[in-house]
């Protein structure tokens, strides 16, 4: 029984880890911006402009994908915390959020790769950066949720034989 108890205890802690990287990785996102300077070249004037998350397809995505993380993580602590009987509900609800997670922050590091705006705009860059690395953790959060949970992540076992 102690087993039990502690393992609810360690995969409602890791769930809680994941909510709030999810949510954090999400504002980050969602907060970076930049006034970025830019020299003309050839005599030209000097121009500024502004560098903000909202300019790429990928980073816009990363933080719906990060929200929807957010909201599955809630609804898999939730789950777990008062339901006993909604194990594969819960590893379907993982699974999504894992997918979500680790797709987005696959984008916003491919983004941050390829955005040449990274010499004018660094700590833009920079947020990106900080950002993909909290979403991928929150989705290594929901994966230790799933393993530290009474039956291990093996209630979907069988559901998907090829």
């Amino acid at each position: 029984m102690a087993k039990k108890k502690g393992s609810k205890a360690l995969t409602i802690i890791f769930r809680i880890a994941a909510l709030a990287l999810s949510v954090a990785a999400a504002v980050v996102m969602g907060t970076a911006s930049q006034l970025a300077v830019a020299d003309g070249g050839r005599g030209h004037d000097w121009s500024s402009y502004t560098v903000s998350y909202s300019d790429y397809k990928a980073l816009v995505y990363f933080v719906a994908a990060s929200a929807f993380a957010a909201v599955c993580s809630a609804a898999g602590l939730f789950l777990v915390a008062v339901n006993r009987k909604a194990g594969a509900v819960v590893a379907v609800i993982d699974v999504l959020a894992q997918g979500f997670l680790f797709s987005g922050a696959g984008a916003a590091f491919a983004t941050r790769g390829v955005v040449g705006v990274c010499d004018a705009a660094g700590a833009f860059c920079g947020k990106v950066a900080v950002a993909a690395v909290l979403g991928a953790f929150a989705a290594v959060a929901v994966a230790l949720a799933a393993l530290a949970s009474k039956d291990g992540g093996r209630s979907l076992r069988g559901c998907c034989d090829l």
